[in-house]
């Protein structure tokens, strides 16, 4: 099944605010469990949300964006949203965090801080790729 190149976008944005949504669900409640007791862990999490943010999901939207650009045809298939390198990079992100939090190998005020910072995070740079999708910046040349 294809789709015109920018609803990739759109269904990159769905896929990242999912993941943010799901993320977030688990580290925010433990967040405000711990916060009263360790006002740092606040200021952790903010410090992983602006690394996760700055330095590694907000380029992926213009780096996925110019791809979709750059390739001739006007329908992908729907998964080609991300490339094979961030589907990989996804999926040991995803098993490495369920190794952690299942195996109990930190504890979890360490969860609260990490998934809250991860978790907005990536829903905010959904939200990039959402943007990107109204704007129609796959089918447009860069601004």
């Amino acid at each position: 099944m294809t789709v015109p190149k920018n609803v990739l976008m759109l269904i990159a944005g769905l896929v990242w605010c999912a993941a943010g949504a799901s993320v977030s669900r688990i580290g925010l409640p433990l967040l405000w469990r711990y916060g009263g007791s360790r006002p740092d862990l606040d200021a952790l999490a903010f410090v992983v949300f602006l690394v996760f943010y700055m330095f590694v999901f907000s380029r992926l939207v213009g780096r996925h964006a110019a791809r979709l650009r750059r390739d001739p045809a006007s329908h992908l298939p729907m998964w080609a949203f991300f490339d094979a390198r961030s589907y990989v990079v996804m999926a040991v992100m995803m098993g490495g965090g369920m190794w952690l939090r299942l195996s109990h190998a930190v504890p979890l005020w360490m969860i609260a801080f990490f998934y809250s910072g991860l978790g907005v995070a990536l829903f905010s740079c959904g939200t990039r790729f959402l943007w990107a999708y109204v704007r129609g910046d796959v089918t447009s040349e860069p601004q």
